[in-house]
């Protein structure tokens, strides 16, 4: 199943140029000027849209992170499915430019602060999904298991993430798709799943002679129910 679309297109798609001039010229030798001048703008207007050096880098974040709290706030999706598709919306968000994506991440490699800054990001995501699902889970399920299963999906997600940037695979959607709902169904006692409250499907077999009464039919198979 393709992701849920979560909102349009980000306003700092533009940024691409801004983080090609901070990568050719290094991080803490790029001015405000400098990024200005990258994107065809006035040095106020690009603190009024970015802010500074660090928030153009992470623009893309702070944008999927946005949409996807807009689509968690309003989906019917049930829970598990509303995580698995917000996840992989955020990927393609991040893995549209390819050659934005790589100079980002050789900046971060490079940059300690940019570094600390990711951590934050990375917290956000998993408090983000962490309070979206300890509000749709049964009230007496663990306090453990939302923190855990939105840790786990962002782990997931990331170490997706490293994957294509080493080596960019079109595949990468699907793959996501396919270990995140692998590892939702861990949950699934809490979670649930589309199948079933375990998530999984559970198929009865009842035996009887078509000849009988439809009663002694329909007794044969609330009988396989309870067992």
């Amino acid at each position: 199943m393709p992701p849920a679309r979560i909102g349009p297109a980000s306003p700092g798609d533009n940024s691409a140029a801004a983080i090609r001039s901070l990568a050719e010229r290094g991080y803490d030798a790029t001015t405000a000027e400098d990024l200005a001048e990258a994107l065809g703008v006035s040095r106020s207007t690009f603190f009024r849209r970015f802010g500074g050096k660090d928030d153009i880098v992470f623009a893309d974040h702070d944008h999927a992170l946005a949409r996807l709290t807009v689509f968690l706030e309003s989906t019917e999706r049930p829970a598990r499915e509303a995580v698995v598709q917000g996840t992989l919306e955020v990927m393609q968000l991040l893995t549209r430019d390819a050659e934005t994506a790589r100079l980002r991440s050789e900046l971060l490699r490079r940059t300690r602060p940019l570094r600390e800054r990711e951590l934050v990001i990375t917290h956000r995501y998993e408090r983000l999904f962490a309070d979206y699902l300890a509000a749709h889970t049964p009230a007496d399920t663990p306090r453990w298991v939302a923190v855990a299963a939105a840790a786990g999906v962002v782990a997931v997600h990331n170490a997706a993430l490293r994957s294509w940037l080493r080596d960019p695979d079109p595949g990468v959607i699907a793959s996501l798709d396919r270990e995140l709902r692998e590892l939702l169904a861990r949950f699934s006692p809490w979670l649930g799943g589309p199948d079933g409250a375990d998530g999984s499907t559970r198929v009865v077999v009842a035996v009887a002679d078509a000849s009988e009464p439809s009663e002694r039919i329909l007794e044969a198979v609330r009988d396989a129910l309870e067992r």
